[in-house]
């Protein structure tokens, strides 16, 4: 199984990491995160995966727990990557403010 990862830079401070898990074209597994750089370290705001066999958004604490998560149960893998990217890509100010202000 083909295996990929790579980041899209929102901007200089926010950007959003991809990792895919394929078989052929089918994405089996995904991880989506919103990442933001704090005091030098890149720090985990939100992520989309499918760990646990189900689609879900973890929102993440400042003390690096989960503080609740989100299933989707109407999206497949590779529909829930593309959502996932796209909620980051248009939502990350909101998502990045109520992290820092939560």
């Amino acid at each position: 199984m083909p295996e990929k990862d790579y980041y899209i830079t929102l901007n200089e401070i926010v950007r959003i990491f991809v990792y895919l898990d394929t078989n052929k074209k089918e994405v089996k597994r995904f991880v989506v995160k919103l990442e933001l750089l704090n005091n030098g370290k890149w720090i985990n705001v939100e992520r989309y995966d499918t760990h646990h066999d189900c689609i879900h958004k973890d929102i993440m604490g400042k003390d690096g727990k989960k503080k609740r998560s989100i299933i989707y149960e109407h999206l497949n893998s590779e529909s829930g990557v593309n959502v996932a990217i796209k909620d980051f890509r248009e939502n990350y100010q909101i998502y990045i403010w109520r992290y820092l202000n939560d």
